[in-house]
């Protein structure tokens, strides 16, 4: 039995303001990963050519030191050379692969934070449709309210089965409408 005798508060304002925080919070944090993606974007650049360029180096004196005739000197000379430009070329190459992970855990971050907006938009959407369906309800329950009442009062028409016919259409209405709200947060 239900002792309320109005409809129920509406709440809705309170849980788009929800989602309107979360909305601000996310896109907050997705401006500050987008400039901290470019700047690591920026990074790598210069890791890859520093890569490319020790690597030439490292073939280079490679194809010297295997031709190399030279003097004993000269043979030290090019494989410390050689030495150098495989430590340089690993190094970077190491790096390069450690900001590129950086920047693959960014973009991650951010199809993530993507994904949220995308489902906060879609909540929204769904939130301000039930609102509108439930206003459209309160609106029908009343209207309905008042074609019976009127013809209580009007007295005049004794048609008692427009009151049970009202009745039942209100209920199939609800009910309708219920099913699509189920319906469609089914599918969210």
């Amino acid at each position: 039995m239900n002792t309320q005798s109005g409809p129920p508060p509406d709440n809705y304002d309170e849980f788009l303001s929800r989602l309107d925080a979360a909305t601000t919070s996310l896109t907050a944090r997705a401006a500050s990963l987008d400039k901290a993606m470019t700047a690591v974007s920026l990074l790598l650049g210069p890791y890859e050519s520093a890569v490319r360029k020790w690597e030439r180096r490292r073939v280079s004196v490679g194809e010297h030191l295997d031709r190399s005739t030279g003097t004993p000197q000269t043979y030290v000379a090019l494989s410390e050379l050689h030495d150098m430009a495989v430590k340089m070329e690993a190094m970077l190459r190491a790096r390069t692969h450690r900001v590129t992970e950086k920047l693959m855990l960014m973009q991650g971050r951010r199809a993530a934070i993507d994904k949220s907006l995308l489902e906060l938009e879609m909540s929204r959407a769904k939130l301000n449709t039930s609102r509108m369906l439930s206003q459209d309800r309160e609106k029908l329950s009343r209207v309905f309210s008042e074609l019976a009442g009127s013809v209580g009062a009007a007295g005049t028409i004794s048609d008692l089965g427009l009151f049970g016919d009202l009745k039942e259409a209100r209920e199939a209405v609800i009910l309708a409408e219920a099913l699509m709200e189920v319906k469609g947060t089914g599918n969210g």
